[in-house]
């Protein structure tokens, strides 16, 4: 909704209520942490991370778009993918690397920790909301019926298209599939044997995130100078390392040494996770026409946003196949994605071509 919203109304039009949004949701989820719900806490708890996920669904598509639009062309093929895939991953990993010590060792970290992201989207929301933003692109407005702003499809015609699919979508689930199976699912077996394990496991999330965002730089220039495979393969490669860095910790679960080789599974993973970002991203820029970019960077976010329910599938898996299994299965699938990939992805290398017909 967001990213064609943003087509249509421009990209600071999705981004403002994403703030408001932002807020809402921090501020009911305190309310439930507060007990102010009573019996209807759990309920709060729920309707508060549904508004905080419209947020961020808002804010993704329309803040990567936005970057875009404003990004020279003389930067270069991929400079605005990268800028908005850094910060996103900037953001994933400073949070939990500040959250995870607040929770394990400040009063009140159920509390504390919303509090302090209530106090800095307050004071984020007036920088942002007076941001200079470029007008709505031409695009957005119909020939006729008195310019009225015609309503893009949620789902563009570009999503739909052989090359998308093959060399995106194929993918695209496994961006934060790596990054969650490091913080959500291995994090949590290495900590059995750390004292301070949810101080740890948010650090594990930061070593992630940010192993993604540091990459991310690196991809766009091996991107850009068109040698070796392309990045999607490399993500996919440091994908099964991760996965076989996972087996053989929850193969040393549950003693000290799997927490220690939880820390280059999360630099693997995070790798990862941070090359097919941006490998995603730059090549829904690369095919997207104008009026279609908020819409398709939307649908590329929604496949990668599936690589959230990998940690609760593998909850649900472990009991009745254990971990070393479930780890084998997903070296085997990211093995066997590359060739396809190799394949999907020939003939897409080089300059960056905008169809902004």
């Amino acid at each position: 909704v967001g990213g064609p919203m943003s087509d249509r109304k421009g990209r600071r039009a999705a981004v403002r209520p994403a703030l408001l949004f932002s807020m809402a949701g921090t501020a009911v989820t305190l309310l439930a942490h507060l007990g102010t719900g009573g019996a209807a806490g759990p309920v709060l708890l729920v309707i508060g991370r549904l508004i905080t996920g419209i947020a961020v669904g808002l804010v993704l598509a329309a803040g990567a778009s936005w970057l875009k639009e404003v990004t020279p062309a003389s930067a270069g093929a991929g400079v605005a993918a990268r800028r908005a895939t850094v910060a996103t991953s900037a953001g994933f990993g400073m949070g939990p690397l500040v959250a995870g010590p607040v929770a394990e060792w400040i009063p009140g970290p159920d509390v504390t920790t919303l509090v302090v992201h209530l106090v800095l989207v307050l004071v984020c929301t007036p920088l942002i909301w007076t941001t200079p933003a470029p007008p709505p692109p031409a695009h957005a407005v119909a020939a006729g019926s008195g310019g009225t702003p015609r309503r893009p499809a949620l789902i563009p015609a570009t999503a739909r298209q052989p090359r998308f699919l093959a060399s995106v979508a194929s993918w695209a689930p496994w961006a934060f599939g790596c990054a969650t199976t490091s913080f959500a699912a291995l994090a949590p077996v290495a900590a059995q044997a750390v004292g301070p394990n949810v101080a740890y496991t948010g650090v594990i999330a930061g070593i992630t995130m940010l192993t993604g965002a540091f990459v991310q730089p690196w991809v766009g220039r091996h991107a850009d100078s068109g040698r070796g495979p392309h990045p999607a393969v490399l993500g996919l490669g440091a994908a099964t390392v991760g996965m076989l860095l996972a087996v053989l910790l929850c193969s040393l679960a549950p003693g000290t040494a799997a927490a220690w080789v939880m820390v280059p599974a999360a630099v693997v993973l995070g790798t990862a996770y941070g090359i097919m970002m941006v490998s995603g991203l730059r090549e829904v820029q690369r095919i997207a026409p104008a009026e279609q970019l908020g819409a398709l960077t939307a649908v590329f976010y929604a496949l990668t946003y599936v690589g959230f329910f990998v940690p609760f599938v593998i909850a649900l898996l472990e009991p009745h196949t254990a971990y070393v299994p479930i780890f084998v299965f997903g070296a085997v699938v990211t093995v066997a994605s590359i060739p396809l990939v190799i394949g999907a992805t020939r003939g897409t290398r080089g300059p960056q071509v905008r169809q902004d017909g």
